[in-house]
């Protein structure tokens, strides 16, 4: 019963830490070009962002 418990309070208090410090957070990530770079290459692999971003940057 412990481990159930501590499975659910656990993930439920880290993401909240995470959505209280997201900005914080993604600055730090998009601060690193490595990770910067990962992040960009996935976006650009979901077609709907890279269309969306297409289109925008082609737009007269």
């Amino acid at each position: 019963m412990r481990k159930f418990v501590f499975s659910f309070i656990m993930p439920a208090i880290m993401a909240g830490a995470a959505y209280r410090f997201r900005y914080k957070l993604l600055n730090t990530i998009l601060g690193n070009q490595m990770l910067r770079r990962i992040g960009i290459n996935a976006a650009m692999n979901m077609p709907g962002v890279r269309s969306r971003l297409i289109n925008s940057a082609f737009r007269k």
